[in-house]
């Protein structure tokens, strides 16, 4: 099968180099087969475990430096030269104004497309500060994306995030892990309001870290694709997490049979990442 794909949610861990103290300092996850996880893998390693033709992909940060993250995106460029890529690196969201754009300045690299800050949990109430609006309005003006991770069934996070994206038009939110569902009910409901702005999008990953069956899975998919649509819902990874529960290769073909077409394959699969990174 040589049917091309985009993943636009994958992270490669350099732990002799890197610092990544939250996967390995002295409280790790605890997550089955992490010995998997951390297990060093180049891109043509990656390219070669699946079936599928993987042309192109997204890093997310993973912790590299978070006190000098451009130096994850120096390592990528020799890491990744095999494989045309963009990346996600991090800029604290609520940080002073000037410190986000010092930051931001700090990062300029061809491959930067966006920022991410993971706020979920208690983090999360970082997002209704002033300074992340100030600091999203630079995103909108510099044509960077905002990766939110978050619970989406915070329910006041999910309007400040809204309002966000009413106020800054040109903005572009990409929500991570399909808003990460638990509540299914609480979770639709914010979908319903999320969907009716076109500047955001959705990738559907991250499950291996949920507690949803399967056909919990597909119900999420298609509660997703009837309110976002073809165009705005992206097939990810996230590996090498998603190896928690399963292999790389198996992962994507249990995407594609979630589609009704081939058409709609090629938009969530390829076409739709390849939009919104330019990768």
């Amino acid at each position: 099968m040589s049917i091309k794909i985009i993943d636009p949610h994958v992270h490669f861990f350099n732990l002799v180099e890197g610092q990544y103290s939250w996967l390995q300092g002295t409280h790790p996850p605890a997550w089955p087969n992490l010995d998997k996880i951390k297990k060093p893998v180049s891109a043509q390693q990656l390219i070669k475990s699946t079936d599928f033709e993987l042309a192109g992909l997204v890093h997310i940060e993973a912790g590299f430096d978070n006190t000098s993250p451009i130096n994850e995106l120096n390592w990528l460029d020799s890491h990744l030269k095999d494989i045309p890529f963009k990346a996600i690196s991090y800029n604290q969201i609520d940080s002073p104004a000037e410190q986000f754009i010092n930051s931001l300045e700090a990062l300029a690299h061809p491959s930067l497309c966006g920022i991410r800050d993971i706020t979920e949990g208690a983090d999360a109430k970082r997002l209704l500060s002033a300074n992340s609006f100030k600091n999203l309005t630079t995103l909108s003006d510099t044509q960077l994306h905002f990766e939110a991770q978050f619970d989406i069934e915070n329910s006041e996070i999910t309007k400040q995030v809204a309002y966000y994206a009413k106020q800054l038009p040109q903005l572009q939110i990409i929500i991570n892990h399909a808003g990460l569902p638990s509540n299914l009910n609480t979770w639709q409901q914010a979908v319903e309001l999320l969907a009716q702005y076109n500047n955001i999008a959705i990738k559907f990953s991250g499950f291996e870290l949920l507690h949803l069956t399967s056909q919990q899975q597909a119900t999420c998919f298609n509660f997703l694709f009837n309110h976002f649509g073809e165009q705005r819902i992206m097939f990810a990874s996230n590996f090498p997490v998603c190896q928690i529960n399963t292999s790389y290769s198996n992962l994507w073909h249990c995407r594609k049979a979630l589609c009704s077409s081939d058409k709609v394959w090629h938009s969530l699969g390829y076409a739709n990442a390849k939009h919104y990174y330019q990768v």
